[in-house]
This record gives structure tokens, sequence and C-alpha cells, in this order.
């Protein structure tokens, strides 16, 4: 049998890991009458932006297990993405985690350290639980008045200007996890290239999923 494709790849992995899933539309009777009178619940958009966090948080461990299962030389190896190496995009994955939910908010922008180097696999490891833990601290803060909030933001553009703008909390948040979508597509593509499973998770597994 010839290699599959990358989309029949993305297809095997979320069917392998949602079995228990029916989403032809021809799952028995009774699951779906037992979905029909589950009741609904209302949802404002902190307790959607609380549930987005806790997934990226708990379905970023898959790729931080899988990351660290791969020999150092491929960890580190350039494979020309928007940051050479797989691990370099996990570490700006982090990066941004520290920067966005903990250096903007508590304005801590003059001293922020960026995570990126070659760091062992238990300093990765650490970094990772610490940015979990202060991920789901702020998670759990989240009201929609606090989305509101606004904080004016220092950086430096990709053509070496500095810029200024200002961005609520709800902003921040949304754009967090865009990007982070963003480059676990990368990082699932790199795994499939050397023949590895990308650790894929559906919004299935999401406190909200109904």
């Amino acid at each position: 049998m010839g290699s599959l494709s990358l989309s029949q790849k993305v297809a095997s992995s979320v069917v392998s890991r949602h079995t228990e899933r029916k989403f032809d539309g021809r799952s028995r009777p009774q699951e779906r009458n037992e979905n029909m009178r589950r009741p609904h619940r209302k949802i404002n958009e902190a307790d959607l932006t609380r549930a987005w966090i806790d997934w990226l948080v708990d379905t970023r461990s898959g790729y931080l297990e899988a990351l660290l299962k791969l020999p150092m030389k491929e960890r580190v190896k350039d494979r020309g993405a928007s940051f050479p190496s797989i691990q370099d995009i996990f570490l700006h994955i982090l990066d941004n985690n520290v920067w966005w939910l903990e250096s903007v908010p508590q304005n801590r922008q003059e001293v922020h350290q960026d995570v990126k180097g070659r760091l062992s696999g238990a300093e990765i490891e650490r970094r990772a639980r610490g940015i979990a833990r202060s991920s789901r601290k702020l998670a759990k803060s989240l009201t929609p008045s606090r989305l509101d909030r606004s904080f004016v933001v220092r950086g430096v553009q990709g053509n070496g200007k500095p810029f200024e703008m200002r961005a609520n909390l709800r902003t921040i948040i949304w754009h967090l996890v865009e990007e982070e979508l963003q480059h676990r597509g990368e990082m699932n593509a790199l795994f499939w290239q050397m023949d590895v499973d990308a650790p894929t998770r559906a919004w299935f597994s999401s406190a909200l999923a109904e």
C-alpha cells in the first residue's frame, strides 16, 4: 500500500483517537436520543476562552511527549519552517504563552526572558509545567469584565522597527489560540515527514464539548 497523503493522515488520526464518536449520522438511536435530552449549557465568552486555554494546556502535553521521544539530533535539525527546528517551534509556543498571558498582563514586558535555545528535555518539561499552572490560574480568573481590560503592548516588528499598541485580554487570548494552532499544524507536518504520528486531539475532548 502506498504512503498516506497529509489529509488522509489527519483523518486517520482523528478517527483513531475518537472511535467512540460517530460522525456519519449512523450512531445508535439511543445515543442520539441521549444527546438530544442533554440540557444545553448557557456559556459566555469567559467560559469559552477559559475552555480554550484549558484545552490548549491539556493537549499541549501530547506535543511535548512526542517531541521528547525524538533523538536530540532530530529535535534540533533545521527544517526550514517558521522557526528552524521542531523544538524551536514548540519553544516558541511556550514563549508566546509566557509573553501574552504573563509578561503583558503583569506589566513585565521589559524583563521578559525568551524561552528558546537548546534546552534539555528536563528543562523544557519544567518550563511547560510552570506555563500550564500560570495559564490555568489566569483561565480560572476570567470574567466578562476582565476580558475587556486593556494593556499596552510594546515590541519589535519583523522589519526591526519598534511598535506600541493597545489590546484587551479578549484579543490577546484569541490571538494566542490562533497562533498556537498554526504552529501545531507545522509540527504535525514535520512529525509526519519523520513518519511519526502527530499527537492531534479534537475539540471533542474539551469540557464544553456536547
